[in-house]
């Protein structure tokens, strides 16, 4: 198939057209060990996901029908309950976090927010959106790269999105920081049509700067459903150990 820059900015649009999300799903999940150093894998598991824009997201991970995990990000903060470890943690989106013995993995809500809910682009300055077409292992891709004005005038580079030419569905999704840094790999596949949106059932990403990577594949799709602000609430258990991140920052950072 063929696509103009334009078309594909509005395809991209219409790929995050949905307001509201829950999925039934099952996690894969890998990343470093903030004890050993070591890659470690971790049990294949079960849960949810809500989300609704802009920027709220509940990810629940259970293991043997018992939640492991639980996490919410209202797109500034986060928090993430771990009822094995008896253990709540309280973080900022924004925050870089050093590894830490007593915080399992650096897997944060937000993280998984951007790779499930791709953000419309912007097409009002076409001289920051660029196209080109790619070959690899007998595939065809369009390519748009998507930059940012950098302080000194220049453009950086902020994502290069993926158009499978065969269907024109997004299959890979690079974020990059405003240094210039890899922040996220996302693969999308097994695209399913639900309820006149199409989504893929299989999304992989991979974080490099925090060490781990998932892969998150969905049992049943649900698209644009009211969901109340309620199901985005975490509340801490009075015996809950409480973790706050936010005391290794400046108090004018915190407010």
């Amino acid at each position: 198939m063929t696509a103009t820059r334009m078309e594909l900015i509005e395809r991209a649009g219409r790929a995050s057209g949905f307001t509201a999300l829950k999925l039934k799903v099952s996690y894969e999940l890998a990343g470093r060990d903030p004890k050993t150093g070591e890659v470690k894998e971790w049990r294949e598991s079960a849960g949810f996901v809500l989300l609704r824009k802009p920027a709220d997201i509940r990810v629940k991970v259970q293991v043997f029908q018992v939640t492991a995990i639980d996490m919410v990000s209202d797109g500034n903060e986060f928090s993430i309950d771990v009822p094995p470890k008896n253990t709540f943690i309280r973080g900022l989106n924004h925050q870089v976090i050093p590894p830490r013995k007593d915080v399992p993995v650096n897997v944060r809500p937000q993280h998984i927010f951007e790779a499930l809910a791709i953000d419309a682009l912007d097409g009002s300055d076409p001289s920051l959106i660029s196209l080109e077409e790619y070959r690899q292992d007998g595939r065809q891709f369009y390519i748009l790269s998507c930059h940012r004005r950098s302080p000194d005038g220049g453009l950086a580079l902020k994502r290069r999105i993926w158009f499978d030419r065969l269907d024109l569905n997004i299959v890979r999704l690079q974020a990059y920081s405003a240094g210039g840094r890899l922040e996220s790999e996302i693969g999308y596949s097994d695209f399913r049509a639900v309820d006149g949106h199409v989504y893929p059932g299989l999304v992989r990403f991979e974080r490099p700067q925090e060490a781990y990577r998932m892969a998150i594949r969905a049992q049943r799709i649900q698209v644009d459903l009211d969901l109340a602000a309620t199901a985005f609430v975490l509340k801490k258990l009075p015996t809950r150990q409480v973790i706050d991140l936010t005391r290794d920052l400046p108090p004018e950072t915190v407010n």
